[in-house]
Protein backbone atom coordinates (compact mmCIF):
# COMPACT_ATOMS: atom_id res chain seq x y z
CA UNK A 1 0.00 0.00 0.00
CA UNK A 2 1.06 3.50 -0.70
CA UNK A 3 1.14 5.98 2.09
CA UNK A 4 -1.98 8.13 2.32
CA UNK A 5 -0.10 11.43 2.16
CA UNK A 6 1.57 10.56 -1.17
CA UNK A 7 -0.23 11.93 -4.24
CA UNK A 8 1.01 11.40 -7.77
CA UNK A 9 -0.50 10.66 -11.20
CA UNK A 10 0.42 6.98 -10.87
CA UNK A 11 -1.49 6.62 -7.62
CA UNK A 12 -4.63 8.13 -9.13
CA UNK A 13 -4.35 5.87 -12.14
CA UNK A 14 -3.79 2.79 -9.92
CA UNK A 15 -6.90 3.63 -7.89
CA UNK A 16 -8.94 4.15 -11.07
CA UNK A 17 -7.72 0.81 -12.46
CA UNK A 18 -8.52 -0.93 -9.17
CA UNK A 19 -12.07 0.45 -9.25
CA UNK A 20 -12.45 -0.60 -12.91
CA UNK A 21 -11.21 -4.13 -12.14
CA UNK A 22 -13.84 -4.40 -9.40
CA UNK A 23 -16.56 -3.17 -11.78
CA UNK A 24 -15.43 -5.57 -14.53
CA UNK A 25 -15.39 -8.45 -12.01
CA UNK A 26 -19.02 -7.71 -11.13
CA UNK A 27 -19.97 -7.56 -14.80
CA UNK A 28 -18.13 -10.84 -15.42
CA UNK A 29 -20.09 -12.60 -12.67
CA UNK A 30 -23.35 -11.25 -14.12
CA UNK A 31 -22.42 -12.38 -17.63
CA UNK A 32 -21.38 -15.84 -16.39
CA UNK A 33 -24.77 -16.26 -14.72
CA UNK A 34 -26.58 -15.17 -17.87
CA UNK A 35 -24.43 -17.53 -19.97
CA UNK A 36 -25.22 -20.47 -17.68
CA UNK A 37 -28.94 -19.67 -17.82
CA UNK A 38 -28.88 -19.43 -21.63
CA UNK A 39 -26.93 -22.67 -21.98
CA UNK A 40 -29.45 -24.41 -19.73
CA UNK A 41 -32.28 -22.98 -21.77
CA UNK A 42 -30.78 -24.10 -25.09
CA UNK A 43 -29.15 -27.39 -24.12
CA UNK A 44 -30.98 -28.38 -20.91
CA UNK A 45 -34.08 -30.48 -20.34
CA UNK A 46 -37.28 -29.16 -21.83
CA UNK A 47 -39.60 -29.00 -18.83
CA UNK A 48 -41.53 -26.27 -17.14
CA UNK A 49 -39.82 -26.73 -13.79
CA UNK A 50 -36.07 -27.00 -13.95
CA UNK A 51 -33.63 -27.29 -11.05
CA UNK A 52 -31.46 -24.33 -10.16
CA UNK A 53 -28.13 -23.93 -11.93
CA UNK A 54 -26.21 -24.11 -8.66
CA UNK A 55 -27.77 -27.46 -7.73
CA UNK A 56 -26.92 -28.87 -11.15
CA UNK A 57 -23.33 -27.71 -10.83
CA UNK A 58 -23.01 -29.26 -7.35
CA UNK A 59 -24.48 -32.54 -8.49
CA UNK A 60 -21.90 -35.30 -8.69
CA UNK A 61 -21.93 -38.45 -10.77
CA UNK A 62 -23.24 -41.46 -8.82
CA UNK A 63 -21.01 -44.49 -8.39
CA UNK A 64 -22.05 -47.77 -10.08
CA UNK A 65 -22.90 -49.28 -6.67
CA UNK A 66 -25.19 -46.35 -5.82
CA UNK A 67 -26.83 -46.59 -9.24
CA UNK A 68 -27.38 -50.35 -8.84
CA UNK A 69 -28.88 -49.83 -5.37
CA UNK A 70 -31.17 -47.09 -6.71
CA UNK A 71 -32.36 -49.35 -9.57
CA UNK A 72 -32.98 -52.27 -7.17
CA UNK A 73 -34.95 -50.03 -4.79
CA UNK A 74 -37.06 -48.71 -7.67
CA UNK A 75 -37.79 -52.26 -8.88
CA UNK A 76 -38.81 -53.37 -5.38
CA UNK A 77 -41.06 -50.33 -4.99
CA UNK A 78 -42.66 -51.03 -8.37
CA UNK A 79 -43.35 -54.65 -7.36
CA UNK A 80 -44.86 -53.61 -4.03
CA UNK A 81 -47.09 -51.04 -5.73
CA UNK A 82 -48.20 -53.62 -8.30
CA UNK A 83 -49.07 -56.18 -5.60
CA UNK A 84 -50.95 -53.55 -3.60
CA UNK A 85 -52.96 -52.48 -6.66
CA UNK A 86 -53.79 -56.13 -7.42
CA UNK A 87 -55.18 -56.58 -3.90
CA UNK A 88 -57.06 -53.27 -3.94
CA UNK A 89 -58.68 -53.90 -7.33
CA UNK A 90 -62.48 -54.02 -7.31
CA UNK A 91 -63.49 -57.69 -6.96
CA UNK A 92 -66.49 -59.35 -8.53
CA UNK A 93 -67.28 -62.96 -7.74
CA UNK A 94 -68.74 -64.98 -10.60
CA UNK A 95 -70.56 -68.19 -9.60
CA UNK A 96 -70.51 -71.07 -12.10
CA UNK A 97 -73.26 -73.54 -11.27
CA UNK A 98 -73.28 -77.07 -12.67
CA UNK A 99 -76.55 -77.70 -14.54
CA UNK A 100 -78.75 -80.49 -13.04
CA UNK A 101 -78.41 -82.73 -16.13
CA UNK A 102 -74.60 -82.71 -15.68
CA UNK A 103 -74.76 -83.66 -11.98
CA UNK A 104 -73.93 -87.33 -12.14
CA UNK A 105 -70.90 -89.49 -11.39
CA UNK A 106 -69.01 -90.38 -14.56
CA UNK A 107 -67.92 -93.75 -13.08
CA UNK A 108 -71.18 -95.17 -11.68
CA UNK A 109 -73.76 -92.73 -13.06
CA UNK A 110 -75.16 -91.91 -9.60
CA UNK A 111 -76.76 -88.50 -9.16
CA UNK A 112 -76.40 -87.99 -5.42
CA UNK A 113 -73.52 -85.50 -5.54
CA UNK A 114 -72.63 -83.27 -2.62
CA UNK A 115 -70.34 -80.22 -2.69
CA UNK A 116 -66.74 -80.76 -1.63
CA UNK A 117 -65.30 -77.68 0.06
CA UNK A 118 -65.72 -74.23 -1.45
CA UNK A 119 -65.01 -75.33 -4.97
CA UNK A 120 -62.26 -74.33 -7.33
CA UNK A 121 -61.30 -70.66 -7.42
CA UNK A 122 -59.64 -69.04 -10.40
CA UNK A 123 -58.56 -65.41 -10.28
CA UNK A 124 -58.67 -63.46 -13.52
CA UNK A 125 -57.55 -59.84 -13.92
CA UNK A 126 -59.43 -58.12 -16.70
CA UNK A 127 -58.86 -54.61 -18.02
CA UNK A 128 -62.11 -52.71 -18.10
CA UNK A 129 -61.59 -49.32 -19.79
CA UNK A 130 -60.27 -46.86 -17.20
CA UNK A 131 -59.59 -49.44 -14.46
CA UNK A 132 -58.71 -53.06 -13.74
CA UNK A 133 -61.19 -55.44 -12.20
CA UNK A 134 -60.41 -58.60 -10.27
CA UNK A 135 -62.79 -61.45 -11.03
CA UNK A 136 -62.92 -64.52 -8.79
CA UNK A 137 -64.57 -67.43 -10.57
CA UNK A 138 -65.97 -70.06 -8.21
CA UNK A 139 -67.04 -73.40 -9.57
CA UNK A 140 -68.41 -76.28 -7.54
CA UNK A 141 -66.29 -79.34 -7.00
CA UNK A 142 -68.98 -82.04 -6.72
CA UNK A 143 -67.98 -85.43 -5.39
CA UNK A 144 -69.84 -88.69 -4.85
CA UNK A 145 -69.08 -90.66 -1.73
CA UNK A 146 -69.12 -94.36 -2.50
CA UNK A 147 -68.34 -96.14 0.60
Amino acid sequence: MLPQNHFCPWREEAEELKAEVGRIGGELATLQGQMAALQRHVFGRKAERMPAVASQLRQQAASPEDEAARVAAALEKRRERSARKAQEAPTREVQHAVPPEARHCPACGGGDLKPLGEGRRTVLYEYVPAFFERQVHVGPAPVRWTG
